[in-house]
């Protein structure tokens, strides 16, 4: 028998039962089974595709998240060492250059020193770029601190080194400020050109005048051997008055004074109170007025504030002085 294509679209199933070979009808419960099948089928290959994909096939990014746990897996030990190592030579720099300002200038150092330098477990956690960065980051302070290391060796091996010869020098140069409990803002009038509080004029003024309260504590500014004392009343002068000899040329002068605690020849000792402040002689409000003589040459006594003080708060002080206004003598 010819099958027509009418005859071929029909579908025929064996019946067990009539042992005969049935026309098979078209049932609601058959196509919902084949529509799951299909469905069922599509899922598995769709997946199937995905999984040979992500086998076979890598993303710029699965490339470069594959590389760097290569990258960490190798060197993981070596990073770790090397960071650590580096943490403790940048901390171990630090502290040794904080101590040598400290030892050197007396007082705290004027920048930051609180950075925080980032663990070694935070660097291996980051990605690529974020690592690069930390990395170059150590990288740039390292090199700062050698710059700042070469360059601090380099003063002080030439330009700060100090013989047996310059001991004496040193110890006899005044260094720290004249009046106990120094405040910076209490510096009314610095060295040079100012206006003369009586005749309004201007004159040269060879100290700095720093307002204190009336029996405030003067102290001697280095060592050395009381040269002169002088009380007067006289409204006009130094008033009540003492100089130091400090040796090396060197003379400290301070004026004004309520109560004067120290003799001629008498040998004082740095920091040792030697007066007390007032307002004596030609003086328009309490204050001490403090100089600084070299060789008979009256010197700025401001380059001599050394001691106690940082590089900021000098700035300041200068600054103060530098203003072109009265003094109060």
């Amino acid at each position: 028998m010819v099958l027509t294509p009418r005859m071929a679209r029909t579908k025929f199933y064996y019946n067990p039962k009539t042992l005969r070979y049935e026309r098979a009808r078209f049932t609601v419960v058959r196509f919902a089974m084949a529509i799951v099948g299909y469905l069922v089928f599509g899922v598995v290959f769709f997946a199937a595709l995905l999984f040979l994909q992500n086998l076979i096939i890598e993303t710029p990014h699965e490339k470069q998240l594959r590389a760097e746990n290569r990258a960490l897996k190798e060197h993981k030990v070596i990073l770790s060492s090397l960071l650590s190592e580096s943490n403790q030579k940048l901390n171990e720099l630090k502290k040794h250059d904080l101590s040598l300002y400290q030892r050197l200038f007396e007082t705290q150092a004027p920048y930051a020193t609180n950075q925080v330098l980032p663990e070694r477990e935070e660097i291996l956690e980051l990605n690529a770029s974020e690592f690069n960065e930390s990395v170059s980051q150590l990288g740039n302070r390292f090199s700062e601190l050698v710059q700042v290391a070469r360059t601090g060796n380099r003063f002080f091996g030439l330009k700060a080194r100090v013989v047996r010869n310059d001991i004496p020098a040193l110890i006899t140069t005044p260094s720290i400020a004249p009046v106990q409990n120094f405040e910076i803002e209490k510096l009314v009038s610095g060295f040079g050109t100012r206006i003369n509080p009586f005749h309004k004029g201007k004159y040269q003024h060879d100290g700095v005048d720093i307002a204190t309260p009336r029996g405030s504590a003067v102290v001697a500014t280095a060592p050395g051997r009381v040269l002169i004392t002088k009380k007067s009343d006289l409204v006009a002068g130094y008033g009540n008055y003492l100089e130091i000899d400090h040796g090396n040329g060197y003379i400290t002068r301070y004026a004004h004074l309520e109560d004067i605690a120290v003799r001629t020849g008498q040998k004082i000792e740095k920091g040792q109170v030697i007066a007390a402040i007032g307002s004596t002689g030609g003086s328009i409000a309490p204050h001490l007025h403090y100089e600084v003589i070299k060789n008979g040459v009256s010197l700025d006594p401001i380059k001599f504030f050394m001691e106690g003080i940082s590089s900021a708060q000098y700035k300041v002080l200068v600054s103060l002085s530098k203003k072109q206004n009265q003094s109060l003598d």
